[in-house]
């Protein structure tokens, strides 16, 4: 989950750090109708163009806050998803008694629960895959 990729940030990667921050900043400023934002904004607009890396320490965190989100957030999501759809429609399959796939034929035999087809294949249905 957390190798060296998070700590190995890029100059570009400070310079957006920065920028978000002078985005923000001027935001701050038009919400609040205050000068000290815009005057802040334009200040650290100016050391992103000069010197961006005095963001790495800041820009560290934030992307290893969203790596951070980005694992929970996908773990969440696929077990909301299993939860939510794979594990009703499995009960349902359950309750309903309907074994598609044959799994008790199959335990109770030692042969095969394939349907043998007696079909001649012909030039249609290799034109026609889909």
């Amino acid at each position: 989950m957390w190798n060296k990729k998070i700590f190995t940030i890029t100059k570009k990667q400070t310079t957006e750090f920065g920028q978000v921050t002078v985005l923000v900043s001027l935001c701050l400023g038009l919400y609040f109708k205050d000068t000290y934002f815009e005057i802040a904004g334009l200040a650290l607009l100016l050391m992103t163009m000069v010197i961006p890396v005095i963001f790495y320490p800041f820009a560290i965190i934030w992307f290893g806050f969203s790596k951070l989100l980005g694992e929970i957030s996908s773990i969440l999501m696929m077990s909301l998803v299993f939860f939510i759809i794979v594990t009703p429609i499995g009960l349902i399959r359950k309750f309903t008694g309907k074994d598609i796939l044959r799994l008790k034929q199959f335990k109770k035999g030692d042969q095969s629960v394939l349907i043998d087809r007696n079909h001649k294949y012909d030039k249609a249905d290799i034109l026609n895959i889909f």
